[in-house]
């Protein structure tokens, strides 16, 4: 489950019932009374005492799609009647992200000749450089390419704002679209190199770790959330481990346990273990009795490590986990096999079992020779 992204997700729901701003308009109306019209437009809110009345809920979200589509179209108005209003910086995620979500092909082809225009005009560099970061953000998700364009437009970009950390974001979106698993690491280490402050750097060293870490000992060891037991990689070497990062909050997650507990059932007598690496919120929270409960209630006897402070949690942050569940699987050797076994343990842990069988009817061969 990756973290929510409330403003797509609302977008998401008003799908259809925005309009594209009439250029024609933006010739009639000078450019700070559509400004003062954009600040006169308001957000409703929400009553929280009616988050179970479907009417209400109905009635906020309109209210919401009109006010949002009123702003849109107010801020194209101002693009076109003067792209280089400084008012437009911090207006520009708006417009995108509206236009990105609900406006299809049109949409898009308008928001990138809107951008591509504020970047010609605009004089104010902070302006530019929003307008260049969407426009280039836009170019990599949206059109088909090679890796080394799509890098040049980054560079672009850079050029364009070098003090813009922005760039690193940039970067990791050409990474994520690389199926490459080298190339991919050489451009997560490149954000580690030329942005080893920011935020992504942080998040693409796990991922680096995750990639470099196939084949190599995998190092674990915690006391046990719910029988206080020390539990160890070293003890269980000789085994089959899966390792399954996951919450009690997670809906995902808690939709597969069934499964999880099939499997476990199956195969741990065969020489397999489960751990789960609990990102539950912190205890003072109640996430340590949300996960005592949940495993309690759910008849769940794998071993369970707490880690405590929810997304924050050291050592799932330093394997780069941004989303859960996911799903790692160790050899009988102690080396990590996969880090993507979400879903496809029922081929992996076979192949493992069968691969040490294999290998020990072999060892039995020779001896007998």
């Amino acid at each position: 489950m990756r973290r929510s992204l409330a403003v797509v997700t609302l977008l998401l729901v008003f799908a259809g019932g925005l309009t594209l701003a009439p250029a024609a308009r933006a010739q009639q109306r000078k450019a700070d009374q559509i400004v003062k019209d954009i600040e006169k437009v308001e957000m409703p809110k929400f009553d929280p005492a009616k988050i179970n009345e479907p009417a209400a809920r109905l009635e906020f979200l309109q209210a919401r799609q009109k006010a949002m589509g009123r702003r849109s179209d107010l801020i194209g108005e101002l693009i076109t009647a003067d792209p280089a209003n400084v008012a437009l910086t911090p207006l520009l995620t708006e417009r995108v992200q509206v236009l990105m979500t609900t406006g299809g092909d049109a949409g898009r082809d308008k928001i990138k000749a809107e951008l591509k225009t504020v970047v010609d005009k605009a004089g104010d560099p902070k302006l530019k450089a929003e307008a260049a970061y969407w426009a280039t953000l836009i170019q990599l998700r949206t059109e088909e390419g090679d890796t080394a364009a799509k890098l040049k437009a980054v560079e672009a970009f850079a050029k364009l704002a070098p003090k813009d950390d922005r760039a690193a974001i940039l970067l990791y979106a050409v990474g994520s679209g690389v199926s490459d698993t080298k190339q991919q690491v050489e451009i997560y280490k490149r954000i580690v190199k030329e942005f080893p402050e920011s935020r992504v750097a942080s998040m693409v060293e796990g991922r680096i770790k995750q990639a470099e870490s196939i084949g190599k000992p995998f190092e674990l060891e915690f006391t046990e959330a719910i029988k206080g037991t020390t539990v160890s990689m070293k003890s269980l070497k000789g085994k089959v481990v899966v390792i399954d990062f996951w919450a009690t909050w997670c809906g995902p997650c808690v939709a597969e346990m069934p499964n999880m507990k099939k499997l476990y059932a199956e195969y741990k007598p065969k020489g397999v273990e489960f751990i789960g690496v609990s990102l539950d919120q912190p205890k003072e929270d109640g996430g340590l009795k949300a996960l005592q409960e949940f495993v309690a209630k759910n008849q769940i006897t794998w071993p369970q490590y707490y880690q405590g402070k929810g997304w924050e949690s050291d050592f799932s942050k330093g394997w780069g986990i941004n989303s859960i569940p996911a799903v790692f699987v160790v050899d009988q050797e102690g080396k990590l096999y996969s880090i993507d076994a979400r879903g496809k343990l029922d081929e992996i842990i076979p192949e493992l079992l069968k691969r040490a069988k294999g290998a020990s009817g072999a060892g039995a061969g020779a001896g007998g020779h």
